[in-house]
């Protein structure tokens, strides 16, 4: 008689998170109630209450529920561990970051809530769950920095710069743009952050001075989404 209620309870307690992903990255923790929760989930706000017994842990019962999707596949993983060229490894982690913010936006959503709304618990949770994916590429743009392979940086600032030009950018541009649409699909999207990121930390050793590549770099991160137009 046990198994039944466990697994009875189980995906109660799912139904519940689910609801609290839909609504909380789409009207932010203030503007979700427990009980517009607990409607969408088909449950009573008592039941809500039984598995999360304050709104807060239900928030991070959410997030969490996405940032265990945030995973560097283990053949990219070893690509670093081995030290690849940043020519080639720089698409592996930049196809990453584009397809977690273009498939998974409800993740990036709850990411800023937790950030700008909740004022407690995200530096632990967020910690947890980030660190798995941005410390092996930290430490990989480490190395390659120590090697002369890329330019001479700080390579947390690296990794977050790349994850952040991502996903600030394309959600800026769907958010201040009259323009609903972003790059014209997943692959441009790759190739346009790929070529900025190459020019931006790979040393081009034909440029005259360093200035040359970051200047082109710039140029080309400026124009990323705004291509021009012909009259």
């Amino acid at each position: 008689m046990t198994a039944p209620k466990e697994s009875t309870r189980s995906s109660t307690e799912a139904r519940i998170i689910e609801a609290a992903v839909q609504l909380f990255s789409r009207q932010g923790f203030t503007g979700s109630s427990t009980s517009e929760i607990a409607k969408l989930a088909g449950v009573s706000e008592v039941t809500v209450f039984r598995h999360f017994p304050r709104k807060k842990e239900l928030f991070w019962a959410a997030t969490e529920s996405r940032l265990r999707r945030l995973r560097i596949s283990k053949e990219l993983k070893q690509r670093l561990e081995l030290d690849e060229n940043p020519r080639t490894a720089l698409p592996g982690i930049i196809s990453l970051l584009v397809e977690t913010v273009r498939h998974q936006p409800e993740t990036i959503r709850l990411l800023y809530i937790s950030l700008f709304q909740v004022d407690q618990g995200a530096e632990r949770v967020l910690r947890k769950h980030l660190a798995t994916l941005f410390e092996p590429v930290q430490q990989y743009l480490s190395r390659c920095a120590a090697k002369g392979l890329i330019r001479d940086l700080e390579p947390g600032v690296a990794a977050l710069g790349l994850a952040a030009s991502v996903a600030a950018h394309e959600n800026l541009k769907s958010i201040l743009s009259q323009s609903e649409t972003l790059c014209t699909s997943t692959d441009d999207a790759i190739a346009a952050y790929t070529d900025f990121w190459t020019k931006a930390l790979v040393p081009d050793l034909n440029a005259p001075t360093v200035y040359a590549a970051e200047s082109a770099a710039v140029m080309s991160f400026s124009t990323l989404h705004h291509p021009r137009t012909t009259e």
